[in-house]
C-alpha cells in the first residue's frame, strides 16, 4: 500500500485521470476526490474536495477531460468540475437504470445505457442529450464494450448493438 485516505461506502467504484482519485459511498453520503500520490494516510494533506451528501445511484462515475459525472437517484446524471467539485448542471434521464454504469467514448460522448431505457449525452459543462432509445428489457447490468459493439444484459435477452457487418463477395459488398 502506496497512500490511503478516508472515504465511506462499498458499493462504486473508483476513477481517476491520472491526476485525481474520485470515489463516493454509492448509497448516499460522502464523495471524495483525493490527489493521486503521496505516502502513508494522505487525508489531511491530498484530499482537494469532498461532497458531504452524494445522492443514492449504484453506478460507477465516470471523467471526460475536466468533468466528472455521477448517475444518481432519481435518474439524473451530475455533473461536477473535477478540479473542484463545483455543480456545473444536474440532467434528468427519466428511465435509466442508477446502477449500470456509464461509459465514455474518445469523441466526447456519454453513454448511459442498459438493456431498458439508454442515452447518449454530449460531454460537457452543458447537458445535451443527443439520443434515446429503449429496448423495454430493463436490468440493473452495467454494459460491455469491445470491437466497436456494445453488449447489454436485459431481464430476458442479451443484446448486441454495432453497426451491420458488410458482406462481400468478389463482385460487391452489402450490408
Amino acid at each position: 500500500v502506496l497512500w490511503w485516505c478516508a472515504a465511506e461506502g462499498d458499493t462504486v467504484s473508483p476513477v481517476s485521470d491520472g491526476t485525481l482519485v474520485y470515489a463516493d459511498n454509492g448509497r448516499g453520503g460522502l464523495g471524495t476526490a483525493v490527489a493521486a500520490g503521496g505516502k502513508g494516510d494522505v487525508t489531511g494533506t491530498h484530499r482537494r474536495w469532498k461532497v458531504n451528501r452524494v445522492p443514492e445511484g449504484f453506478s460507477s462515475p465516470v471523467i471526460v477531460g475536466e468533468y466528472l459525472y455521477r448517475l444518481c437517484s432519481p435518474a439524473s446524471l451530475r455533473c461536477r468540475k473535477l478540479a473542484t467539485g463545483a455543480e456545473v448542471y444536474t440532467g434528468r434521464v427519466p428511465g435509466a437504470s442508477t446502477a449500470a454504469s456509464p461509459f465514455t467514448t474518445p469523441d466526447g460522448r456519454i453513454y448511459v445505457a442498459s438493456a431498458g431505457k439508454s442515452y447518449v449525452i454530449k460531454a460537457g459543462p452543458k447537458f445535451e442529450v443527443l439520443a434515446v432509445s429503449d429496448l423495454g428489457d430493463g436490468s440493473p447490468a452495467s454494459p460491455a464494450v469491445a470491437e466497436g459493439r456494445i453488449y447489454l444484459k436485459g431481464s430476458k435477452y442479451l443484446y448486441g448493438i454495432g453497426k451491420k457487418e458488410a458482406r462481400c463477395s468478389r463482385r460487391a459488398c452489402s450490408p
